[in-house]
């Protein structure tokens, strides 16, 4: 039994890469590596060691430290090639022509938690589930992307604390510029006191509450590793005028 899961889990296709170009990015790439999600390779390389894409890719996550032309050519490759692709840098990125889907440009402090809120989502099974595709149209063609959390607290006002912040993280500029929003709730299974409806309805009032042309996506977890009187939320926001 154990030969027959081990050659099912070899047998499983590499579909989505994070590359970190540079030793710089070794800390993150290490972490994300050891997120385990099969199906998801992470490895720190050269510019020029970029590989091709291949059939079997859907996405690829860059960090790289600046715009060289080695970067851009393989990010170009896999973005022609149709795989979703991302770039994650501390500087925009800058081409006359189109050579990726979206880019995060952030502190190195900041870089790990987007990539993995990400992954976290395709991977995660949730009462709402999210997965690639949920994130593919919500990033594919978007330009920039920013990834924001918050906790909220307090009997009965647990999800509008947690609102209250995201709204707050989120500057008046880019609110006008979100195009797409994928936003997760996660809570302990055993949340005290249970969640109850007129909680989950603050949700659903502040996503009824978006422009209609803002395409917005709703995802439900369970976390069992969070304390039993809180709600995360989670929000990932892109727009092509979401510049840094």
């Amino acid at each position: 039994m154990d030969d027959l899961s081990n050659d099912y889990i070899n047998s499983i296709p590499v579909s989505f890469h994070v590359f970190g170009i540079g030793d710089s990015f070794k800390p993150i790439i290490d972490k994300i590596d050891s997120l385990g999600y099969d199906g998801v390779s992470a490895s720190t390389i050269k510019p020029e060691q970029l590989p091709s894409p291949t059939e079997e890719d859907r996405m690829v996550i860059i960090f790289a430290d600046e715009g060289n032309d080695s970067v851009i050519d393989a990010a170009k490759s896999y973005y022609q090639a149709g795989v979703l692709t991302l770039i994650v840098s501390h500087r925009q990125f800058e081409s006359q022509s189109k050579f990726c889907d979206t880019q995060l440009v952030a502190d190195t402090k900041a870089m790990y938690e987007p990539v993995k809120a990400i992954l976290d989502m395709i991977f995660n099974n949730g009462l709402i589930a999210l997965d690639f595709n949920d994130i593919r149209s919500s990033l594919r063609d978007s330009g920039f992307l920013k990834v924001v959390e918050s906790i909220g607290k307090g009997e009965g006002e647990r999800v509008a604390d947690a609102i209250s912040k995201i709204e707050n993280i989120i500057s008046n500029r880019e609110k006008i510029a979100i195009e797409n929003l994928i936003i997760s709730i996660s809570f302990n299974s055993d949340i005290k006191p249970p969640l109850c409806m007129c909680e989950m309805k603050t949700l659903s009032d502040f996503l009824s509450s978006l422009p209609e042309e803002i395409n917005s996506i709703l995802g439900v977890f369970h976390d069992d590793k969070m304390p039993l009187d809180e709600v995360r939320l989670t929000a990932i926001i892109s727009g092509k005028e979401l510049k840094p």
